[in-house]
């Protein structure tokens, strides 16, 4: 263990011994609550994940007067891109730069975070058990899992990998606006049907100029056929083997028979791999494209919460939405579940 990820676990237990009993004046002053009961070593949120949904989580569950401490551990999803697109306040920084200045927003607040991994999640409602990879164990009342997800790429074609988040992307919203007017390709193996035509026509909104790879002949009808010859895409409908970077931005694209392409931008979707492990763990329901949240962010499992890429969506915007919620809604069910007897609702 680290000596900074050390001094984050003393800075949790001291929390856990502490700050219960602390309270802030009108100027300032921190004094002692002589109202509060004793402390014990039960935080009020855990948060698990370090990503634009867990740092939004933190913020607020700092704001909101809360005993907290962030665990994550690797790099964000969006670590490879140099710039994130619609992001307030941020737009076209990179993501590291984002959350590097979300990381700096805490350190007012005092807020522990610890590089580390969740191995294990038990408990209930009010008293939830974390074990860490570090061999430390940490209860909170709640928890929110902003655990993220994982992009599988394709192994084929050669480079696209290397190129994912530079030359290669995902959405037209992060990266489209830079591109109007200019060339785009799509990488859409088996391209087929009228969700296929639409998914192509689409990207239009960025650009006329749409080429389209389809590894092998499309599945498409004379008419679509037709359809899409007009509004001026190109269909290459034979194995796209290679994707190079150009100096400057851009891809170069090889096929198989020896065709070479250039192109401002390749759109490519790999396979969205939830990181759920500890929502199954801990009973959450898991639908497809993510684990399973009302209006509030909460799961299925009673103080169980859940954000980000996780839940639904690719957004960095709705990431930290969901992360504010989720803190929020947690901060409240906290102060209803600790009502003294006469306050509490009948």
């Amino acid at each position: 263990m680290s000596p900074h990820d050390q001094a984050n676990l003393e800075q949790v237990a001291l929390l856990t011994d502490h700050l219960s009993h602390l309270i802030t004046t009108a100027d300032n002053e921190i004094r002692e609550d002589p109202t509060t009961h004793p402390a014990t070593d039960l935080l009020d949120v855990l948060i698990v994940g370090g990503g634009f949904a867990g740092l939004s989580a933190a913020l607020y569950t700092a704001r909101g007067l809360k005993r907290g401490l962030l665990i994550t551990r690797g790099p964000s999803r969006s670590a490879p891109s140099p710039h994130a697109g619609g992001v307030f306040a941020h737009d076209r920084q990179s993501p590291a730069a984002i959350l590097a200045a979300a990381r700096d927003d805490l350190h007012p607040y005092d807020f522990p975070m610890l590089e580390a991994e969740v191995t294990a999640l038990t408990g209930q409602n009010g008293n939830f058990t974390a074990t860490l990879s570090t061999g430390e164990t940490v209860r909170a009342r709640k928890v929110i899992l902003a655990t993220g997800v994982r992009d599988v790429l394709p192994e084929t074609p050669a480079g696209l990998r290397e190129q994912w988040g530079r030359g290669v992307h995902h959405c037209p919203y992060c990266y489209g606006w830079e591109l109007r007017g200019g060339q785009i390709a799509l990488y859409m193996p088996g391209l087929s049907g009228l969700s296929g035509v639409q998914t192509v026509l689409y990207h239009q909104k960025i650009t006329r100029d749409v080429l389209v790879c389809t590894d092998r002949p499309a599945d498409l009808s004379e008419e679509h056929r037709a359809l899409l010859h007009e509004r001026g895409v190109t269909l290459i409908e034979e194995s796209l083997i290679r994707v190079d970077g150009r100096d400057g931005g851009g891809v170069m694209l090889t096929f198989e028979s020896g065709l070479t392409l250039n192109r401002d931008v390749l759109y490519a979707h790999g396979q969205r791999e939830l990181r759920a492990a500890l929502a199954e763990q801990i009973g959450c329901e898991i639908a497809q494209n993510g684990i399973t949240v009302d209006a509030q962010q909460m799961t299925t499992v009673p103080g169980v919460y859940a954000c980000g890429d996780v839940t639904k969506g690719n957004q960095i915007a709705f990431a930290v939405a969901g992360g504010a919620m989720a803190a929020m809604q947690a901060a409240h069910a906290i102060f209803y579940d600790t009502l003294p007897d006469g306050a509490q609702s009948k």
